[in-house]
């Protein structure tokens, strides 16, 4: 049973992950003019960092391979901080830098 449980798991946590990365660019879009509430962004990031405990405790399994293991760790953990970064930060202003100055085109 070990044996179809994990790779279902695996194809469940991807699964979880599109949608977290879907829902953490459309906070993200949303920031832009201020549409995204700060209910909806703690929402989202609890979400996103479900996902990341349940592929962390995948990947720590005993049955995967140590590179398994290791992969998924690193997945959850890149995956997790991109997630945040589109949720917490604001999407740039066209035809301005990070700074809020003119670009020169």
């Amino acid at each position: 049973m070990a044996d179809v449980s994990i790779p279902l798991w695996l194809i469940a946590s991807f699964i979880a992950l599109w949608l977290g990365f879907r829902l953490s660019h459309l906070m993200h879009e949303g920031a832009a003019d201020s549409r995204a509430p700060n209910t909806a962004r703690a929402l989202v990031t609890v979400y996103c960092l479900s996902v990341t405990a349940i592929l962390t405790e995948v990947g720590l399994t005993d049955s995967l391979p140590r590179t398994v293991q290791l992969s998924c760790l690193l997945i959850a953990a890149v995956t997790a901080l991109m997630q945040l970064l589109q949720i917490w930060t604001e999407k740039p202003i066209p035809g301005k830098d990070c700074q809020g100055r003119d670009t020169m085109e």
